[in-house]
């Protein structure tokens, strides 16, 4: 474009210089003609006639020829100058049609180009935003990876501290046992405190009376009675497996008829059904949810408790809950969420106790694990 405005440039001072020249030399030939015309028509004859000698006759035919000649050539010089500047006025407007195509073609350009640019900038825009959400996602992934890697290390560390409490908890209780066999040659050992299925054995203060086990068996101390199976029950205080008490446990006046599963953090841990099974009793109006030394008197000192009968024999107790989440008659499931561990009842502090019995007969609940 640049060249082709150049050219018409030039072109056109070429074209103005030459019609200066064909307007100063057509001027001069109508000078002539005025003169001739005001001089009165003559022929060149009547010119040459009218020499006064021969030399004159010699010279006016000269002038004639070269006046003539003159014409000529000047009318045929404006005529060769007219038709060069025809063509490079031609020249000229093919220039400038060139020029106005390149333009329009630059402008279609310049069109498909912004055009394709506000494109490009869209898919950018959805790109950096793809990206940044690419970005996000995997930021999210990375903490997730982190979370789920540092679940897993806390996975097989509490299956291994399970593991060593499970082994504990075999320990302490085969050593238990070997004191029951040991303990069962006496006839003078404490008996449970109280007759009322009910009652709390470890928060009661009452004088101890023989309990006849309701399976039938022999003898005034039934903490002695182990079924000899196991029945599949699952561990009732998930994540907490620290036995604050035993069974069996000495309390002067009578044996702890159950377990009391107890650690730091466990107030409001939930409590869920070793076993499948229906709700036999509950116990849920006690208020009194924290430790004392002494008996509220809620629920025989079980404080807010639920009852579950297994069939064949098999209940289980929950005692001391702060809330309970089933109701008398309800069938749960094994691993059902039953209720939150509390502080009710005669209680010292929070703590699941857990009472397994088979025929009406309290048991060792670690026999089952």
């Amino acid at each position: 474009m640049t060249e082709l405005t150049q050219r018409i440039s030039e072109n056109q001072k070429l074209i103005d210089r030459s019609n200066e020249e064909i307007e100063d030399q057509v001027d001069a030939l109508c000078d002539r003609l005025r003169v001739i015309y005001m001089a009165g028509s003559a022929s060149d004859l009547e010119i040459v006639l009218g020499a006064k000698d021969f030399s004159d006759f010699i010279d006016k035919m000269n002038l004639v020829k070269t006046l003539s000649g003159y014409d000529k050539e000047l009318i045929a010089d404006v005529k060769q100058k007219v038709e060069t500047i025809n063509k490079q006025m031609d020249q000229l407007q093919k220039d400038r049609e060139d020029l106005q195509a390149k333009e329009e073609s630059l402008n279609k350009d310049l069109e498909e180009f912004n055009k394709l640019l506000e494109e490009n900038e869209e898919v950018l825009r959805n790109l950096y935003s793809t990206s940044d959400a690419t970005k996000a996602k995997m930021s999210s992934a990375n903490s997730k990876h982190a979370q789920i890697e540092a679940e897993i290390a806390e996975y097989f560390a509490e299956q291994d501290r399970q593991r060593k409490a499970a082994e504990e908890a075999a320990r302490r209780a085969e050593e238990e046992k070997k004191k029951r066999q040991q303990q069962s040659s006496s006839t003078s050992k404490p008996v449970e405190s109280s007759n009322d299925d009910n009652s709390d054995d470890e928060d009661q203060d009452q004088s101890s009376s023989d309990d006849t086990p309701s399976n039938g068996g022999s003898g005034s101390n039934y903490y002695d009675y182990d079924p000899g199976f196991t029945s599949g029950y699952i561990w009732p205080c998930p994540g907490f497996y620290y036995l604050s008490s035993q069974f069996y446990e000495d309390r002067t006046s009578y044996y702890h008829g159950g377990i009391d599963i107890a650690g730091g953090g466990i107030f409001g841990a939930p409590v869920v059904a070793a076993a499948s099974g229906t709700v036999l009793y509950t116990c849920s109006y006690c208020v009194h949810n924290w430790g004392k030394s002494g008996n509220c008197g809620c629920g025989g000192g079980y404080g807010n408790y639920v009852w579950l009968d297994h069939g064949n024999g098999k209940e289980t107790i929950y005692a001391h809950l702060t809330s309970l989440t089933v109701s008398e008659g309800q069938h749960v499931s094994q691993g059902d969420v039953i209720g939150y561990v509390g502080s009710t009842g005669h209680s010292t502090g929070p703590h699941l106790h857990f009472e397994c019995r088979y025929d009406g007969v309290k048991y060792d609940p670690m026999s089952e694990y």
